[in-house]
């Protein structure tokens, strides 16, 4: 199928939608009696181009490898005391692929309070741009 008469309108976006895992986290003592269920959502915007890169390199981004990268991080004993840190770790394995030109994370908790369907952050990073 040609596509030549087709154009990107904007970058294409790989997406993670609703991830659930336990994980320690937390400031309050309450939350570090326990793991936590943490829900994310992530959304890794891709370099201009990106399915002609993938098509002549065989190179892509993988939403399986983020999704490996935070149940790895979910299982380690650590704690971690903040859903920003959690979220900045997301963001920063995202751009490591050089495909991914921006991504955003949002983690949540959903269990911390009754009367909220949850709390937490959305975060955007970007590659920086060469000097």
């Amino acid at each position: 199928m040609a596509r030549h008469h087709i154009e990107e309108a904007a970058h294409d976006v790989i997406r993670i939608v609703d991830l659930r895992v336990q994980a320690r986290i937390g400031i309050h003592d309450f939350e570090r009696e326990r793991p936590q269920t943490l829900r994310f959502d992530i959304e890794m915007e891709t370099v201009a181009g990106y399915l002609d890169q993938v098509q002549a390199s065989g190179r892509y981004v993988s939403y399986s490898d983020a999704i490996d990268f935070i149940e790895a991080k979910a299982a380690a004993p650590d704690h971690v005391d903040l859903v920003e840190e959690w979220a900045a770790s997301v963001a920063e394995f995202a751009l490591q692929n050089p495909l991914v030109a921006q991504v955003s994370v949002s983690v949540t908790k959903p269990d911390i309070y009754a009367q909220a369907e949850g709390v937490g952050i959305r975060l955007v990073r970007r590659r920086a741009s060469a000097p």
